[in-house]
């Protein structure tokens, strides 16, 4: 019986809360339905505090624009430390979307199904609803006029910088830290501040720009002493092989390299052009010396290879000359050419290094200055394995008389060089390497020989 009763008393809650659902649905339709066929925006609903509710789109249209526009013509201050700019938002760029706000404003409980358009209306005629101030921005309008007090607030971080002084010791300056302004981020909140109706301000608050060369990386790097240096001597009276010298050697100075770093003679230097100021002087081109754009460039390539070879340093890349050359010994020598040889070394040691060349007077030296043992040191052994002589080019010239012999150059002897890296720990040797092997082709001896000379081996 108590059971029979549960169950009725269910039933009937049921059928009255059913009861109750089709009321508030008969209602709630016939009164959405009502308002969908009105022009009208819901009760409640306000712009910038400004009640539109019960408006049609054209009136609120007339009472928003002038008041809306009101505030985008208002003045932003934008502040960074001391510094300030007044701006005026409608005139860089940003101006208010009176059509997408009024269509914002009509679509409140004009959308979805019929139980949250109810709601809609429910909520914004009992706590109100807020129409956000829509704005058009002319992106590059804007940007362009921020990046002027960007420009103003940027400050760019200095590297620190490792520099050899006169007395060859190591001189770190130190670097900064700078800062910038994030043009997106300063945007975004000057067009925020574009709407607001109380305080229309925006601090400017930069990101901090970290060097990428810090004072702490430079103290990192162990550069302490010279390790290594080596000096050629050149003509200075032959003043287009002297400018050539020094502008390349300016190149190499104060080059800094990181521990596991490849340099390129070639990346560093660049193209020999007269347009560099580079002059024309003799260079060796199929074993003959012929003018061209850059000569004396190879000597300062030269005096860096053998300096790199005395720090104990991996070369990887080097091409002798076709000739011997007489300010290093045989095997020691390293051609460049710019778009096709190349010097080029790898720093194998755990710490940096920094390059430092000085041009005085008739004599080029390059230092290598890092770290190593101080007991260490390097000796290179330049050995000729082999020797190739010239052969004989003969041809017959009717323009000489009969047996006449004229020798039109003469020939070279070629090598075939070993050169060898020798390590030293308190002057013991406990390392012996063979670094590189050379070729220097002979250069055949040219005879021309009357027509009726009989071929001869003098």
């Amino acid at each position: 019986m108590y059971l029979v009763i549960r169950l009725r008393r269910s039933v009937l809650l049921l059928i009255m809360a059913a009861l109750m659902i089709g009321c508030l649905s008969t209602v709630g339709y016939a009164f959405v339905t009502s308002y969908l066929g009105s022009d009208t925006i819901a009760l409640g609903v306000s712009v910038a505090s400004v009640n539109v509710g019960g408006l049609s789109s054209q009136e609120a249209s007339a009472y928003l624009s002038g008041y809306l526009r009101a505030i985008t013509d208002s003045p932003v201050t934008i502040v960074h430390g001391t510094m300030r700019w007044e701006i005026i938002p409608s005139q860089i760029g940003i101006t208010t979307d009176l059509e997408n706000i009024l269509i914002s404003a009509f679509q409140i409980g004009r959308q979805g199904h019929l139980l949250r358009r109810l709601s809609d209306h429910v909520q914004s005629h009992t706590q109100g609803w807020e129409v956000p101030h829509i704005v058009s921005v002319d992106q590059e309008k804007l940007t362009s006029a921020l990046r002027k007090i960007a420009l103003t607030a940027n400050i760019p971080p200095i590297d620190a910088r490792i520099s050899i002084t006169s007395n060859d010791e190591i001189e770190i300056t130190p670097g900064s830290l700078g800062q910038r302004v994030e043009l997106s981020q300063l945007a975004n909140e000057v067009i925020t501040a574009s709407t607001a109706q109380g305080e229309r301000m925006v601090t400017v608050i930069p990101q901090i720009v970290i060097p990428d060369f810090s004072t702490e990386d430079a103290y990192a790097l162990q550069i302490r002493r010279s390790i290594a240096q080596f000096a050629t001597t050149f003509d200075p009276r032959d003043e287009s092989r002297a400018n050539n010298i020094r502008l390349a050697a300016q190149e190499l100075d104060g080059v800094l390299l990181r521990s596991g770093e490849v340099f390129s003679f070639n990346q560093r230097v660049g193209p020999r052009l007269d347009s560099e100021g580079y002059k024309a002087a003799p260079v060796i081109v199929d074993g003959e010396l012929l003018p061209g754009i850059g000569g004396g460039v190879c000597q300062v390539s030269t005096t860096l290879y053998n300096a790199v070879l005395l720090a104990g340093l991996d070369v990887v890349a080097r091409s002798p000359h076709s000739l011997p050359i007489g300010y290093v010994p045989l095997g020691r020598d390293a051609a460049v050419a710019y778009d096709y040889l190349d010097l080029a070394f790898r720093n194998n040691s755990p710490y940096g290094l920094i390059l430092s060349t000085r041009v005085e007077h008739d004599r080029l030296t390059v230092r290598v200055f890092s770290d190593a043992p101080p007991d260490r040191s390097i000796e290179l052994d330049s050995r000729i394995v082999r020797v190739l002589e010239p052969g004989v080019i003969r041809r017959l010239d009717p323009s000489l008389l009969p047996g006449m012999v004229v020798e039109e150059k003469k020939g070279r002897q070629g090598y075939e060089v070993q050169l060898w890296r020798i390590i030293k720990i308190g002057g013991g040797v406990v390392h012996r390497e063979l670094v590189e092997k050379s070729t220097y082709k002979p250069q055949d001896k040219l005879i021309r020989l009357g027509v009726s000379a009989k071929p001869s081996d003098n």
